[in-house]
């Protein structure tokens, strides 16, 4: 313990549960959700192996990795 007092502030609390809440209401973990069409796996090892950022890259190198 660091000694520091967490300043809970109980209406912030309560309006972030809310959400979390409603979220929680509009998400189904049992439904599957639908294919995005492209391997992130592959993508995501592209971006790292090319030291770009996820912004540089361009629509035609993200659809080298479409899935057929």
């Amino acid at each position: 313990m660091n000694g520091l007092m967490k300043n809970f502030n109980i209406d912030e609390c309560y309006a972030k549960d809310k959400l979390a809440q409603e979220f929680i209401k509009s998400v189904n973990p049992y439904r599957p959700k639908p294919s995005l069409g492209i391997d992130l796996r592959q993508l995501a090892k592209y971006v790292k192996e090319a030291g770009k950022s996820g912004g540089t890259i361009s629509e035609s190198e993200i659809l080298r990795f479409k899935i057929q």
